[in-house]
């Protein structure tokens, strides 16, 4: 979605005078004011700026059909969100008997074990990478995309793929050694 800008004192005016298209988009939809209105108010507020700004829409579209339009985006993009798998996920209740913590977590030990492993090679695997290296590779487990990394590194998303090759290409070397 486009940012909002902080509106100017005309599209606060535009926008309180067409305000009730707000209202009956709710309304239309069979949407509960309470619940939806923050959701589809940016929307609206896009719908305002775009609308004023915009010459081309000025003069060839009904401000109602913008704002609409924007409204119905605002609302889709509320339903994607909710709907994705890590909100809608499956729970089962625990039963009344006392589990132990072993039953829910079995072989922890060796688990935590193998993760303390894991570790220590990490820390010696990074030895043999470069201090950017390290920062991309930093940047990547902290859930960073190539692009966002590349920005941050001030380089081009060929430049984090290349990084990433040039790693994975030495750390197989050491893993056949």
């Amino acid at each position: 979605m486009k940012k909002i800008h902080l509106l100017t004192p005309k599209q606060q005016q535009f926008a309180e005078q067409n305000h009730q298209i707000v209202e009956c988009f709710l309304s239309r939809k069979r949407l509960d004011a309470d619940e939806f209105y923050d959701v589809v108010i940016f929307g609206y507020l896009l719908a305002v700026q775009e609308y004023l700004e915009n010459s081309r829409l000025t003069d060839n579209y009904a401000f109602s059909t913008i704002a609409w339009r924007n409204m119905n985006d605002c609302l889709i993009n509320e339903y994607t969100y909710w709907n994705r798998e890590k909100r809608s996920a499956v729970t089962n209740p625990l039963e009344e008997e006392c589990l132990s913590i072993d039953t829910l977590l079995p072989n922890r030990m060796q688990r935590a074990a193998e993760t303390l492993d894991n570790q220590k090679l990490l820390v010696k695997l990074l030895a043999y990478i470069t201090p950017k290296e390290q920062e991309v590779v930093r940047l990547k487990a902290d859930g960073y995309t190539y692009q966002e990394i590349a920005e941050k590194c001030r380089i081009s998303v060929y430049g984090v793929e290349s990084r990433f090759s040039r790693m994975r290409q030495r750390l197989r070397a050491l893993a056949l050694m």
